[in-house]
């Protein structure tokens, strides 16, 4: 049976497990912003002397700062900054930052012209210098308050696409110490933080802090906001929360692109449940509504029928799977074809196909159910044939596994000897039987069934010979 963690990447660290190709950079990239080059001169004095009345709004009441203005020249010369930027003339504009740097500025100048040489680097994805530029903004004495919020949020974004978790989540702990109202997309953004630092439990506060935002507003949670959630539950092992999780992506988002395996997310959440009539429902549904579109997909569906006991039906959605091309015919495939074929007693369908698994994957496991199968049937040539060939593919096991390259599956000598020594037995040469259980008698496993043979051949040897003695 599939276990959950099958489902999730864990040697990874990204925001959304199992939902596409998202990296932090394409998370956060575009959503940084610089301050207000693209208003007036007047509208950047009021910039500067305004308090917030927004949902940025200070805490705390603070210390009125002291309003500080721009110049006409500094602000012109930002302006052709900003302007020399998004013509990606990066070097006049470099010139021109290096030369206000040498003019005489208010600390609202200075915290401005750091903020368009942050700009700058950010354009050229020069992250890390525009993190320090964004640092020497709020080390500015008397700027203004939302410049500082803007500027922190910023700077959060800023160590989040360089994978600098702890410096992000600082930055981002800073900026709701000076917000009233954080918004929903904060506080997502501050759980993704906390995730990425495996802490798990600070960060479902925030999921839900945004969802209660969002609910408030009439809104439904975004998709990805609703896989933060699930990861951060899959992360602490809470599966009945997982389960509420996923039926709301079900229920919410049935027309993603990820509809399918959330249903098989969900199909695995109530096997680790031990609800596998749940499972089995979950599944089934998904595969009459045609979402099951995927390998992985049908194969859990597969397994989960072989765990409920159906394996007729697991055998004829992997058929059919391969027969559409979508589940390909590996040898792992193949092998739990025939396992679903040997259940449902359709012997000569799990021959086939074992033998199909068996040229495939060369391996001892492949050959000795073979010869189980033709045993069963008390076909004891082709039973012969095959546990031969198990146990050559087991000695080339035992010459790889001492060079450590072996991949082939390993099977127990003593079932192999024990195996062709009854084999044998059938095919009435008692003889090479009788070596073959002799064999089997050196393990502690077989031990006891090979003296039971041993003793039984020897009693038959005697009885034969017995007749012979009266003919």
């Amino acid at each position: 049976m599939i276990i959950i963690k099958k489902l999730f990447d864990k040697n990874s660290k990204a925001y959304f497990p199992v939902f596409g190709q998202l990296t932090v950079t394409g998370i956060v990239i575009g959503c940084l912003s610089y301050t207000p080059l693209a208003l007036s001169k007047q509208e950047a004095a009021n910039e500067a002397s305004a308090e917030s009345v927004s949902e940025s709004a200070p805490v705390k009441k603070k210390r009125t700062r002291r309003a500080q203005t721009m110049s006409t020249k500094i602000y012109n010369k930002l302006d052709k900054v900003r302007e020399y930027v998004d013509e990606k003339n990066y070097q006049d504009a470099e010139s021109l930052l290096i030369s206000l740097g040498k003019t005489k500025r208010n600390s609202y100048e200075k915290a401005m012209t750091w903020n368009m040489e942050a700009y700058l680097h950010y354009n050229k994805e020069e992250y890390k210098k525009a993190a320090d530029s964004y640092e020497k903004v709020i080390a500015q004495d008397n700027i203004p308050q939302s410049l500082e919020q803007t500027t922190l949020y910023s700077l959060a974004k800023l160590h989040l696409i360089q994978q600098d978790y702890t410096q992000s989540l600082t930055a981002m702990n800073r900026w709701f110490k000076v917000v009233k109202k954080p918004s929903a997309e904060s506080h997502i953004l501050r759980a993704q933080m906390y995730y990425q630092l495996e802490q798990y439990s600070n960060a479902l506060p925030d999921v839900k802090a945004a969802f209660a935002l969002t609910k408030a507003a009439g809104k439904k949670p975004r998709e990805n906001w609703l896989l933060i959630e699930r990861a951060v539950y899959f992360q602490n092992k809470d599966y009945v929360s997982m389960e509420r999780c996923l039926k709301d992506l079900i229920a919410l988002y049935p027309n993603s692109s990820s509809i399918g395996q959330y249903w098989v997310q969900l199909g695995a959440v109530y096997n680790e449940l031990d609800n596998l009539d749940a499972e089995l429902a979950t599944l089934e549904t998904a595969y009459d509504l045609k979402l099951l579109v995927k390998e992985n997909q049908l194969i859990s569906l597969a397994q989960a029928m072989l765990g409920k006991e159906i394996p007729f039906k697991a055998a004829q959605i992997l058929t059919q799977g391969m027969d559409d091309k979508v589940i390909k015919e590996s040898a792992k495939n193949l092998s739990l074809l025939a396992d679903a074929f040997m259940l449902a007693k359709e012997y000569n369908q799990a021959i086939i196909t074992l033998e199909k698994t068996a040229k495939l994957s060369n391996s001892a496991k492949d050959y000795y159910r073979l010869a189980q199968i033709h045993t069963e049937r008390q076909e004891w040539q082709q039973a012969l044939e095959n546990i031969n060939r198990a146990l050559v593919s087991q000695n080339k096991v035992k010459r790889d596994s001492e060079n450590k390259k072996s991949s082939l599956a390993y099977v127990e000598e003593s079932d192999l000897r024990i195996l062709k020594g009854l084999i044998l037995f059938n095919l009435n040469d008692l003889l090479l039987a009788k070596a073959e259980f002799e064999l089997a008698s050196q393990f502690k496993r077989s031990e006891k069934m090979a003296g039971q043979w041993l003793r039984y051949i020897d009693s038959e040897q005697k009885r034969m010979d017995y007749l012979a003695i009266l003919e």
